[in-house]
């Protein structure tokens, strides 16, 4: 099991999925088979040495520019649940659950269609909040759900 702690949100990450722990609220287990995919930000990707910021060969980003990944270990980690219906369902509490529809946002198709099941669940994370390496929790996503892109407008 990996954690993350931070000020309002404490989350956990084992083989069963994620189990979102908001302060003063209901635990939200997520299983792995609900997610769809997880997109990281800045891209990551696996070497033989563990888990580094994915390069790109061109790039418009000014000479020198360092991430908030390289500078301060934070990692956007993004969520999207394939249906959150049964999700908001099982989600005990009224005060739980409003905090959990306020965190849910409604996905957009390649036409621009609103997905009604789909839903993204954005998480910020830092490196020296977690307890264990890194490695391990990309390791443990990567196991268990497919890494892809969110783009946002």
């Amino acid at each position: 099991m990996c954690t993350h702690r931070s000020l309002p949100l404490d989350v956990d990450f084992d083989e069963e999925g994620v189990v979102l722990r908001p302060w003063f609220l209901q635990p939200i287990p997520i299983a792995w088979k609900e997610l769809e995919f997880i997109c990281l930000t800045p891209a990551m990707e696996r070497h033989p040495d563990g888990w580094r910021e994915k390069t790109y060969p061109v790039s418009y980003l000014p000479k020198g520019f360092r991430s908030t990944f390289a500078t301060a270990g934070h990692l956007w980690v993004e969520l999207v649940v394939r249906d959150r219906r049964p999700l908001l369902a099982r989600t005990d509490g009224r005060w739980t659950r409003a905090w959990l529809t306020t965190r849910l946002h409604p996905m957009l198709d390649a036409s621009d269609q609103r997905q009604p099941d789909q839903s993204l669940l954005g998480l910020d994370f830092y490196k020296h909040r977690l307890d264990a390496p890194l490695d391990t929790l990309l390791d443990l996503m990567a196991r268990h759900c497919r890494f892809d892109l969110v783009v946002h407008f």
